[in-house]
């Protein structure tokens, strides 16, 4: 303050007494206990809604696993009778029919769930979609053609679960 302003404040006036000050102190520290209450408070809401938030995502992550294992139980069924069979009594005939009935089930349950299987065969490899596992000189195929699928690679919507196990042409 220059010596002018402290000229035009007289001695008493409000503003300039201790207890004014006094009270501008403890009306700040009130402010800032009321606001480190505050604080705590958003942080406390913050930590339980991250709980929450994780507690949620595990639930349905266990929903969709008890849901996919309930479709999975008609497969395993399927193996069950499978297994239970006589092979005395049976005849190969029968037996690869069993086996079709619980593969024919198991494609659906995937395909229910979106996942499908894709052929790679004449396709250009891709390494996103394709691991290569061997290569051949073809004169049948353009370079870096798949020739031929070892294993079929699977896919859920766009994205890959497993690369297909292919053959490469050179």
């Amino acid at each position: 303050m220059s010596e002018s302003d402290q000229e035009d404040i007289k001695p008493g006036e409000e503003g300039t007494s201790a207890e004014t000050v006094i009270d501008g102190i403890s009306a700040l520290q009130t402010e800032i206990a009321e606001l480190k209450t505050k604080m705590i408070r958003q942080q406390a809401d913050f930590q339980n809604s991250q709980r929450r938030a994780a507690r949620e995502v595990l639930e349905a992550r266990q929903n969709a696993d008890a849901d996919f294992a309930k479709s999975m139980l008609a497969v395993m069924d399927h193996f069950d009778m499978a297994l239970s069979v006589d092979p005395a009594k049976t005849d190969s005939k029968q037996l690869l029919n069993g086996v079709k009935i619980t593969y024919d089930e198991l494609k659906k349950v995937l395909q229910n769930r979106g996942i499908e299987s894709f052929d790679a065969t004449g396709k250009p490899f891709d390494p996103h979609q394709h691991e290569a596992v061997m290569q051949e000189a073809s004169e049948k195929f353009p370079p870096m053609t798949v020739i031929q699928t070892f294993q079929q690679g699977f896919k859920i919507g766009d994205r890959i679960l497993r690369p297909a196990k292919v053959k490469v042409s050179k």
